[in-house]
């Protein structure tokens, strides 16, 4: 795991690897222009991917050329305010570099970029095996590769009616009676019809949506959509499941509030916790499709995040750890993480085994609700579901051949937990199995507050601590509670899988609106959003970026504090780029709208303005009460990250009266002693930094290359090139005037009388196993003299 590299402009070199690339034209920084720069406006330079990116080039003359990894792609370039834009096609894998060179030929700027394959992996590291989904149902894509990609996406067309529905646009070029209109936020009326494309990125189906007829000119980023505001709202879909299948089913683009506002809708397969609860993979796969749509349709004002429940998670996620993806967060009915919501799952599923034994017969539901903390007792049952990402034999998804999957008479089949999935964080043991970030329930006190409160007795107390086991690392109920691994735990807090807020989300603005479904079972709890609130107070001492809204579980309510959540985000966002753009807090602070507050709706609709407090005796908390969870009733903190506790030995005045036989049992069920909840996680630590990368990052060694010889028609030219890095395998290609030469691909390159004038260079690459591919390009020579 190391941090990700940022993309920089350089003057005349780049080191790599301790040594120096050589560029296109005169090596002196001097010659470098300081007013020319280089940006690729579809992603990170460091990040590009399927070897095209956006590219603008500022402060240049009109008549400068620009060369990517020593190709002339000066005509793919536009004239754009004091400079040009340019979609740069044919990038090689790994790292290479563009320049701008001025007329004369010196070097005014260069940027190096770093380029991935379009099927992944570009930050997520070595890629599990997928069962692929994009030829069938509902795709219907085509043949797919070994990678599940198709060859070409497809474009389909809806349009919505004038009754409210959305319809397939007919294919024979007829234009169907009852289009409606729609008026996009900047006050355009077009006809409200949507140009949907699907097709695989990163492993994964994708789909975009756009207002747009068919029958017009092929998508460009240098044309404009009439239907498009300039805004992305990319979409998220929940649940939680283990993934090495490419799924049914995205986050929704067919999205009326979104779409009827000339918002561009994206997602994918990936982006569903349900298919794929990796945060990592959801992240790399968001930015890829974010970068292929600004590719296709030129850049975004900023981008929205759209999604409930673990879509609302995927979101918080994101904008930590990855900022720069989203701009912005509109949740819903949220978490703040997998990691540490998953740990209820396993909680209620110890307390559940053990009402459903005779040793917990007995009990009545208000003493179960005092030990879960929950509003009603199905919450703790629907919690249970939760735990089976974590089991190898309830967590596979049904496209993976049960032949395929783990089992003890097959331990080389797919282990279906998070641990194994997302191995590339968490690391593995001496078995080779993912190691575990949770279940840990060692020294946990179960029913702690019920006892004090005397909502439960003595004997229910230990009799519940003694017999709540836990489960092993092949998913079986053990009578011993469960033990994680604290290096994977410090894995999960350093890289950010236990989102404590403290990297994008210092500055990203975040509303989140969360019916009001305790009191029916729902385990989307208010207590969540106390959970995400408790730590952004922790990280910054206030939540100035931070909005919540509670409402009632009403379908006209919600919709409405919906699209009001919406348009709030919105002023947020456009406070914030007429202050120049995403910047830091602060920033993002005095963007904040004007009277944009906490609170709640009551049943009429009515907005009750309040600072969410879950301790305070206020209006909305008595409207819609707070809960909590198991662990929570055991004494963990609101803030809900600890993943092992630290333990101390118990304290016998802190409980009420027990026997010495009593007080013995309480010994014998804790050996390890209780949670010391006034200490941090074992494992905690700080985030170690945003944009992590989990794959190889260290790159293969160049020197050179350099030609030898006399640049003559007829004479022999050498290229000289080296590498240091052990296996290597270089290649070459020989460019005259930074055209390629057919053919011209071998160490030395002899030029013919046609290419008398021209000016020669050669472009090296080097490849080695478990190393970042490095392309690099010479000087040029002297023009080619002609024979005598």
């Amino acid at each position: 795991m190391k941090r990700r590299r940022n993309a920089r402009i350089l003057a005349s070199a780049v080191a790599i690897g301790g040594l120096t690339l050589g560029l296109l034209a005169a090596p002196s920084a001097a010659l470098a222009r300081p007013d020319v720069s280089i940006e690729v406006l579809s992603g990170r330079a460091d990040s590009v991917s399927g070897g095209d990116a956006l590219i603008a080039v500022s402060g240049t003359k009109k008549d400068a050329r620009v060369v990517a990894a020593g190709v002339d792609v000066t005509a793919a370039f536009h004239a754009s305010g004091d400079g040009l834009v340019g979609l740069v096609e044919g990038l090689p894998l790994g790292v290479s570099e563009v320049q701008v060179l001025a007329h004369n030929g010196k070097v005014d700027a260069t940027l190096e970029v770093e380029n991935h394959p379009i099927t992944g992996p570009v930050f997520s590291g070595p890629q599990h095996p997928m069962y692929c989904t994009a030829s069938g149902a509902p795709w219907n894509l085509g043949s797919v590769d070994a990678d599940c990609h198709v060859a070409a996406a497809k474009v389909t067309y809806r349009y919505r009616t004038t009754a409210g529905q959305f319809a397939n646009y007919p294919t024979d070029g007829s234009v169907p009676a009852g289009v409606a209109t729609t008026t996009t936020i900047d006050g355009t009326t077009v006809p409200y019809v949507v140009r949907i494309e699907r097709g695989t990125i990163n492993r994964a189906v994708y789909e975009i949506a756009i207002l747009d007829e068919p029958g017009g000119d092929e998508p460009s980023p240098f044309a404009d959509i009439a239907g498009w505001n300039g805004r992305l709202a990319y979409t998220f879909g929940g649940a939680c499941g283990v993934g090495y299948w490419q799924g049914t089913s995205t986050g929704g683009v067919e999205n009326d509030m979104l779409l009827s506002r000339g918002y561009a809708v994206a997602s994918s397969t990936l982006n569903v916790f349900a298919t794929n609860c990796n945060d990592v993979t959801s992240a790399e796969t968001a930015m890829m499709v974010k970068e292929h749509l600004i590719e296709e349709f030129g850049p975004v004002t900023y981008t929205i995040g759209s999604g409930g429940s673990a879509g609302t998670m995927q979101q918080l996620l994101l904008a930590n750890d990855y900022p720069g993806i989203l701009d912005g967060v509109l949740g819903e009915i949220g978490y703040p993480d997998e990691r540490s919501t998953t740990i209820a799952g396993h909680d209620c599923r110890g307390l559940q085994n053990y009402w459903a034994t005779p040793a917990g017969a007995g009990w009545t539901d208000a003493q179960k609700l005092a030990v879960t903390g929950h509003a009603a007792t199905f919450t703790c049952i629907g919690f249970t579901f939760f735990d089976g990402v974590d089991d190898p034999n309830r967590g596979c998804a049904a496209a993976i051949p049960v032949a395929d999957r783990w089992s003890p008479s097959n331990p080389e089949g797919l282990r279906c937990t998070i641990a194994d999935m997302v191995e590339n964080v968490y690391g593995t043991d001496e078995q080779g199995r993912g190691l575990r970030v949770e279940p840990d329930n060692v020294g946990v006190q179960y029913g702690l507050n019920a006892l004090k409160e005397g909502s439960i007795s003595i004997e229910q107390f230990l009799s519940v601590n003694e017999n709540i086991g836990g489960m092993d690392v092949d998913g079986v109920r053990t009578a011993a509670r469960s033990v994680a691994s604290v290096d994977a735990i410090e894995r999960a807090f350093a890289t950010g899988r236990v989102n404590m807020m403290t990297g994008g989300l210092a500055s990203i603005p975040v509303i989140e609106m969360r019916p009001y479904t305790d009191p029916t079972g729902d385990f989307h709890e208010r207590y969540r959003s106390a959970i995400i609130r408790e730590r952004m107070l922790q990280a910054y001492g206030n939540a100035d970026t931070h909005v919540n809204w509670t409402s009632p579980n009403i379908g006209s309510v919600t919709n409405a504090v919906r699209l009001a959540s919406l348009v709030q985000l919105e002023k947020w966002l456009d406070n914030i780029m007429a202050a120049g753009g995403m910047g830091d807090r602060a920033r993002t602070v005095a963007a904040r709208p004007a009277g944009l507050t906490d609170g709640c709706y009551d049943a009429s609709g009515a907005f009750i303005s309040e600072v969410l407090d879950y301790d305070a005796d206020s209006t909305c908390n008595q409207l819609y009460p707070y809960h909590s969870q198991p662990r929570a009733e055991a004494g963990m903190p609101l803030t809900a990250d600890v993943l092992k506790c630290q333990t101390t030995a118990p304290v016998r005045a802190d409980y009420p009266a027990m026997t010495d036989a009593e007080w013995q049992r309480l010994l014998v069920a804790f050996p390890d002693g209780v949670c010391d909840w006034s200490k941090p996680s074992q494992g905690y630590t700080e985030l170690e930094g945003t944009w992590l990368e989990f794959g190889e990052t260290e790159r293969v060694a160049v020197s050179g290359p350099t030609i030898a010889g006399n640049a003559k028609v007829g004479v022999r030219l050498t290229a000289d090139a080296s590498s240091s890095t052990p296996g290597a395998q270089l290649s070459y290609q020989w460019f005259a005037d930074a055209s390629p030469v057919d053919g011209a691909t071998d160490a030395a390159f002899t030029p013919g009388a046609a290419l008398a004038g021209a000016a020669i260079t050669v472009s090296v690459t080097a490849v080695a196993d478990g190393h970042v591919t490095v392309t690099a390009v010479s000087d040029p020579t002297h023009k080619v003299a002609g024979k005598r």
